[in-house]
């Protein structure tokens, strides 16, 4: 296997969220409602967007960056309340939030970078045609965001030798498929002459020495942690668990009074769904995706849900099971044929577009042109816009090197 360069696909939403509550609290008023708070904000986007542009500029030759719209998901299951139970902060001016937010993806698509939104789509939705697409070319993606439903987006393709990886900064942390460790590891650079070499700086060899090196030397410098995952168990596990943080209930739920009286409701737990997996793997030798979409074996995993919790009827663990693998599966037999055909325009589209990576590197540059330029070059200095910035960075910023003149 070759490392070749990368796309860097964006999760907009987890980007903009992640960094508005490390601003400062006003002593009066809403979060961003003056142009003062609106200037930090933005340049706490442009400075954290530089940031990780610069680290990874040596392996990444595309951008995108993929933004929600309101999901089909809540048209289709409107008795599931998907995200119902999440709610806005009234602390928090929500349209000024959502104006800066326009603006600068604004500024982004400018400097090259591919801003998507499609209407009915979650940004969920668009990274994984994205990531799929360039899989399926023999292309590399890293998918940066703090959302771990997108880990089951990292794949690695042994027809195209295209994958896809998962990077959550904050915590500098990398899952991938298995065996990225030992492609990382491995040696496969070659002896030529220096006279070689100069005619074969272009060659698919050469860069991919290159690139490899780059990345190795990203991990190591920023030191980040490896963790490697079989993503299909991942999916299978999730699916029969849910996800509170998106009001996804398990396949399994049911309710035991305690010893006050009162009623508890318990549902399918991390060590009975790993149970389910292994048994399931053992009585049919392997688990992939697409046997999510065979009734024959999806009537073996109800079955075997029903054997080993129970508490439900496996009438009813099969509607469920139905309804949260549409909710939570991204996957061409989940998501509705209408919204992947205008993904899919929008990637034709902008498929081979490229960044202005000189122009993305540092926070005055991404902001240059625009009038939030100098609104955020007056942030008040009890500001910290370094936050969440490697301690490297930030420490050569102490010593009078401004962060962007790093790159």
């Amino acid at each position: 296997m070759k490392l070749g360069n990368h796309t860097l696909l964006i999760d907009g939403n987890y980007f903009i969220h992640s960094r508005l509550f490390v601003l400062p609290r006003p002593k009066s008023g809403a979060l961003l409602g003056d142009d003062n708070s609106k200037g930090q904000f933005i340049r706490k986007l442009s400075i954290d967007f530089a940031s990780e542009v610069r680290k990874m500029a040596p392996f990444v030759n595309q951008i995108v960056f993929a933004v929600d719209s309101k999901s089909w998901r809540k048209d289709l299951f409107p008795e599931a309340q998907y995200k119902g139970t999440r709610t806005q902060d009234s602390s928090v001016d929500w349209t000024a939030v959502y104006e800066v937010y326009e603006e600068f993806r604004n500024i982004l698509a400018k400097k090259g970078v591919i801003v998507n939104q499609v209407k009915g789509a979650e940004a969920d939705d668009i990274l994984f045609a994205w990531s799929t697409y360039l899989n399926t070319q023999g292309k590399n993606c890293i998918i940066w965001t703090g959302d771990r439903d997108m880990i089951q987006l990292v794949d690695y393709s042994k027809a195209t030798d295209g994958y896809s990886l998962w990077y959550y900064n904050t915590k500098r942390k990398l899952i991938a498929f298995e065996g990225f460790n030992d492609i990382i590891a491995s040696d496969n650079s070659i002896d030529i002459s220096d006279e070689d070499l100069l005619f074969n700086m272009d060659s698919p060899s050469h860069e991919a020495d290159r690139v490899k090196g780059q990345m190795i030397e990203w991990i190591k410098k920023n030191s980040i942690e490896i963790e490697e995952m079989n993503c299909d168990s991942f999916v299978f596990q999730k699916i029969l668990i849910g996800d509170k943080s998106d009001n996804i209930k398990s396949v399994v739920t049911y309710q035991k009074p305690m010893k006050t009286g009162k009623m508890r409701t318990f549902s399918i737990t991390d060590k009975q769904a790993q149970g389910i997996l292994e048994q399931y793997i053992k009585e049919e030798g392997e688990f992939v995706i697409d046997h999510m979409f065979n009734k024959t074996q999806v009537d073996k995993i109800v079955n075997l849900i029903y054997r080993i919790v129970g508490h439900d009827t496996q009438t009813s663990i099969l509607n469920r099971f139905n309804q949260n693998l549409d909710l939570m599966l991204l996957h061409y037999n989940t998501i509705p044929e209408p919204i992947q055909q205008e993904i899919t325009k929008v990637i034709e589209r902008d498929k081979n577009v490229e960044p202005m990576i000189m122009n993305l590197s540092q926070m005055e540059k991404i902001l240059e042109g625009s009038s939030w330029l100098k609104i955020a070059n007056s942030t008040p200095v009890d500001f910290d816009a370094f936050s969440g910035l490697d301690e490297s960075e930030t420490k050569s910023n102490n010593s009078s090197t401004t962060i962007n003149n790093l790159f």
